[in-house]
């Protein structure tokens, strides 16, 4: 079943790009944003782009560096983390450039995540994208259907491949020529920028031989990606740049910093779980006193279900950077877990102290206020979320269960009500609102407020248009 849902949500994008072939004669700035733009909101409806803001924040910073030390782009550029075992990344028009997470777990610095993010920030600057929409007129949807299929059954069997085929399908059935000179270029490119950015030119090619490792080795990269894009000879024409423009020049590993810790945060299954932990452990045998790797270990044991391993990895990590705020913050999630909401309030506490604005530690410590019964501080945590955009029904209805235990019955019905508006849940919020109505003066902005809302759900429910209410319609 669910084959046949990233089967046709590909298929939907692909056809964006193929159902009018002769119209892409020539592709516009404004088409590629448009197109861009397109693609980006199905992924993020659909749920394909981790929300994590760490992580994002992360990769936004490297790619900002990156687009810095680049050539003017034409775009406004977005990264985004594609939740994908896969190890992919790829560039869609207009600017916007996704790395799959199994890619992010699988570099082994930042200049090597830094170096693919470069090599996608030249095929954006180039327009190659467009050049091959531009030529798509030599396919046909039956062809175009076939390639897509073929990731499915042609022996990768994880729907991620169908994924990454969208971006690329129109290239596999160009010719090889074709598809070889855009990737040159993209590298002669993409490793100027990484070396002008301050990372050592060798991550580039480092990335390519960690791909060659896993095309020989693992089941989980499928046949499409194994055969794209040309990797021997990007090696090779990568090596003769090392060996001549780039003999002499040096750079960094690290600039952005916490790598380790950004790999941590990305939820493995318990294959590669395991896997990264054994890597772990072989590091802290060569650096037990590391922090990063300290911490890393801790998420990787409390991904596994070992929560006490997890905690001692975590305070041992503590005790050597006792003001971390993702230490603290990692602690007091788990202690939430557990359902020790006292110790995960002291986390909490001082993981909020160091970071006053971090929407995920606020929610949680007024979780963890609620569940000692200290109800007017859950409350002061969930207002100051209210106007935030992410999981906004579920900050609505902890403030309404906060108000009720408060015993303030109006407040808490008319957040029930909004919850349940946010919801679609009409009767229910309509019950919630009429309740609510009884606990404030005629009037009052929170009544106006309220018999508004009121109005305009008894309106949808009858499928009339919101507009004015009727002049005999009463509602105090």
């Amino acid at each position: 079943m669910i084959q046949k849902q990233y089967f046709s949500f590909v298929l939907v994008l692909c056809l964006a790009f193929f159902v009018v072939p002769n119209a892409w004669s020539a592709v516009t700035i404004e088409d590629e944003k448009k197109l861009g733009q397109e693609i980006y909101d199905k992924l993020d409806r659909n749920q394909f782009l981790l929300k994590d803001q760490r992580l994002n924040a992360y990769v936004t910073q490297i790619g900002n560096r990156l687009l810095a030390h680049s050539a003017k782009a034409p775009f406004v550029f977005t990264f985004s983390i594609f939740n994908s075992s896969g190890i992919n990344a790829f560039a869609t028009p207009g600017g916007y450039i996704y790395i799959n997470s199994g890619l992010v777990t699988a570099v082994e610095n930042e200049a090597q995540l830094a170096g693919v993010m470069a090599h996608e920030i030249a095929h954006a600057n180039c327009r190659h994208v467009a050049s091959i929409i531009e030529k798509s007129q030599k396919l046909n949807i039956a062809m175009l259907a076939a390639i897509i299929a073929g990731a499915f059954i042609g022996g990768g069997g994880e729907a991620s491949a169908a994924i990454a085929a969208f971006s690329m399908a129109g290239a596999s059935s160009m010719s090889l020529k074709y598809q070889r000179e855009h990737e040159e270029e993209a590298d002669r490119l993409g490793i100027a920028t990484l070396v002008d950015a301050g990372y050592y030119p060798a991550a580039m090619v480092e990335f390519l031989r960690i791909i060659k490792q896993y095309e020989f080795f693992s089941k989980s990269i499928p046949s499409y990606l194994r055969t794209h894009p040309g990797t021997d000879d990007r090696i090779f024409y990568l090596d003769s740049l090392l060996q001549t423009q780039y003999r002499r020049t040096t750079g960094l590993a690290d600039i952005v910093g916490n790598f380790v810790r950004m790999q941590a945060l990305i939820v493995m299954n318990t294959n590669d779980l395991n896997k990264r932990r054994g890597q772990l452990l072989s590091s802290l045998e060569k650096d037990p006193q590391n922090v990063d790797l300290l911490y890393a270990m801790g998420l990787v044991e409390d991904q596994l279900g070992r929560t006490k391993t997890a905690l001692d990895y975590l305070e041992r990590a503590l005790a050597r950077k006792p003001q971390d705020t993702d230490i603290l913050r990692s602690i007091g999630l788990i202690y939430m877990k557990t359902g020790e909401a006292g110790q995960a309030r002291y986390y909490l506490l001082q993981a909020q102290r160091s970071a006053p604005g971090d929407g995920q530690i606020l929610l949680s410590l007024g979780k963890a206020h609620y569940a000692v019964g200290d109800f007017q501080n859950a409350l002061t945590c969930f207002l100051k979320l209210q106007d935030r955009t992410f999981d906004n029904a579920d900050i609505t209805y902890h403030i309404a269960m906060s108000y009720g235990k408060m015993n303030q019955p109006g407040e808490s019905h008319y957040h029930f009500g909004q919850y349940f508006k946010k919801e679609k849940k009409i009767d229910s919020a309509l019950f919630h609102f009429q309740k609510a109505l009884a606990y404030f003066p005629e009037g009052s902005p929170r009544a106006v407020s309220i018999a508004e809302a009121i109005r305009q759900l008894n309106a949808g429910k009858a499928g009339k248009p919101a507009g004015t209410p009727p002049a005999e319609t009463k509602y105090f």
